[in-house]
């Protein structure tokens, strides 16, 4: 049975993720999010620099070497929010917790030949959301979350903040046979 997504608030993310991070030096729970952005954040912390997505893996992933397979559900090719909490979150945690690679993330969206002829518009606006992030509203409150925080981090500052408006790494979407 197959979890249903949920949208959760950039502030509920980060609060939990920061929290649970300095507690245990794991994100657990955020593994088992129905938050797609939670789980990238969980496998990042397990050492993922590539994120595999496509609707034939599992939805709550799996995570090999350094590659983390999973479904966004139902709505492949509509989750730029998500992505963009995801590397957002990802970019904090590197930062406050000394996580090396976060400028190595590669996003793989994999779509079907009859999918991408169909929504190409889609798949460039992920890769333009994730170009110019900091043109993008959730990009937007997420910094501003971040902003308003600043008493949960030791080592992340509003220059830093100020420093994420572009995803340094890779999205590519693949296209499969139909």
């Amino acid at each position: 049975m197959t979890k249903k997504s949920m949208i959760v608030p950039f502030q509920t993310m980060l609060q939990e993720a920061l929290s649970e991070y300095a507690s245990n030096g794991d994100l657990k729970k955020a593994a088992k999010s129905t938050s797609m952005a939670m789980r990238m954040a969980a496998a990042f912390i397990h050492g993922a620099r590539v994120f595999d997505i496509d609707p034939s893996y599992t939805e709550m992933g799996e995570l090999e070497g350094d590659v983390f397979r999973m479904a966004d559900g139902d709505s492949l090719m509509t989750e730029t929010d998500d992505y963009i909490k995801a590397w957002f979150l990802m970019e904090l945690l590197a930062k406050e917790f000394d996580i090396a690679g976060a400028e190595q993330i590669t996003i793989h969206v994999n779509v079907s030949g009859e999918k991408a002829k169909n929504q190409p518009r889609m798949m460039n606006e992920l890769i333009a959301a994730m170009a110019n992030a900091s043109k993008n509203d959730t990009w937007k409150k997420c910094r501003c979350v971040a902003l308003d925080h600043l008493e949960w981090f030791k080592k992340v500052d509003p220059m830093y903040i100020y420093s994420l408006t572009h995803f340094n790494g890779s999205v590519q979407c693949l296209s499969t046979p139909a």
